[in-house]
């Protein structure tokens, strides 16, 4: 049997059943392999599962972890409206998940992640430095 993930927030305690998980796992892979319209597929199974049951913080924390993929995705593609849009969106649904999220080290991924939204006149930087750290 798979491990599960168990998530607590404030007070609330949520575990994934394994399809669950799978989505997550999959997602981390994808995304540390720069797949990142994959690991976007992957959460957005997740986020929508999550819907019916979870408190708002782990939906928004999931739809979170879909904004950062995409919007590197959006960097490699040199789109600046999009990287910026989506930095913004990001950043606010993570904040409230920064001491983390089903295992994974929010706070090392939003510092990773951050510099790239002001990076949209260049595109000098590499999207394969950012990494899920769990």
């Amino acid at each position: 049997m798979r491990r599960r993930c168990l998530e607590s927030i404030g007070g609330e305690h949520m575990e994934l059943s394994e399809q669950q998980a799978e989505w997550l796992r999959a997602g981390i892979e994808n995304f540390n392999t720069g797949r990142f319209w994959h690991a976007h597929e992957d959460w957005e199974e997740l986020w929508k599962s999550l819907k019916p049951n979870a408190s708002q913080e782990l939906i928004d924390g999931v739809q979170g972890l879909i904004q950062i993929a995409a919007m590197l995705l959006n960097h490699e593609r040199r789109k600046v409206r999009g990287v910026t849009n989506l930095w913004v969106k990001a950043s606010a649904k993570l904040e409230p998940v920064m001491e983390g999220l089903f295992g994974i080290d929010i706070s090392s991924l939003y510092t990773d992640s951050e510099p790239f939204h002001r990076d949209v006149e260049e595109f000098t930087l590499d999207t394969r430095i950012v990494r899920i750290k769990q």
